[in-house]
């Protein structure tokens, strides 16, 4: 079976109340998700005009292991932040400079954002030749969010990453692949259709606190819009 690719980027988006219509991949069937009502989340939080940093690449697949349907996404924004030569958390995405920069405005309509966010929290950084590196060992956490049209499904999972770098240097580097993951939070509206997936991450970050700081409160707004699943 040929794997169907989502790329939430390219939603064409139809009036509120309508379904919205997935470009999936060329010459494969459109895939329909459903819409809710306007989503509306007040927050304080600190302000950035320009969004755009990061190093040399982001990108991040989901793989269901229940079907063939593959999440693909490109992360051209990133920025690392530390506290201690041992961990650091590091956040991805898609969404545009607009989408982040009006993202706690009031009357905000949530309806017109899909992209992805991505927050891993090394806690571990592991010493080569000192540190086992087992298939099922895992030094980091991810939390996956994928926004369709205003619904969110929060994904999390956890895996090993091996920095290119030591924490604290100006870019952090890595690869995270094969981590399981799994829905954890919803929006009424989200529909899943990875079930229990896979992850496959690479990243390059530039030490930036304050955007780090900013793309947090984000992703923060977004998991706590969404409820936990039973």
């Amino acid at each position: 079976m040929t794997p169907t690719r989502l790329h939430p980027n390219r939603a064409s988006f139809q009036e509120p109340g309508y379904a919205a219509t997935m470009k999936i991949h060329p010459h494969k069937p459109a895939l329909v998700l459903p819409i809710l009502a306007l989503l509306a989340v007040l927050c304080a939080t600190s302000g950035c005009s320009n969004f755009r940093v990061g190093g040399s690449g982001g990108s991040g697949t989901m793989s269901s292991e229940s079907s063939s349907t593959l999440f693909k996404a490109s992360l051209p924004t990133r920025a690392y932040t530390s506290k201690d030569a041992n961990t650091a958390d590091i956040y991805l995405t898609d969404l545009s400079d607009e989408d982040l920069t009006i993202f706690f405005q009031s009357e905000t309509n949530w309806t017109s954002l899909s992209g992805s966010m991505v927050h891993i929290h090394l806690f571990l950084n592991p010493k080569p030749g000192k540190t086992p590196i087992e298939s099922t060992a895992a030094n980091a956490t991810i939390r996956y969010i994928i926004l369709v049209d205003g619904q969110i499904g929060v994904y999390d999972g956890a895996g090993f990453i091996l920095p290119s770098k030591k924490i604290g240097k100006k870019t952090l580097a890595g690869t995270l692949r094969n981590a399981p993951a799994q829905l954890t939070r919803k929006t009424t509206g989200f529909s899943d259709l990875l079930g229990i997936t896979r992850i496959d991450l690479s990243f390059s970050a530039k030490r930036n606190a304050p955007k780090a700081d900013a793309l947090a409160d984000r992703l923060n707004a977004l998991s706590s819009a969404a409820e936990p699943i039973d």
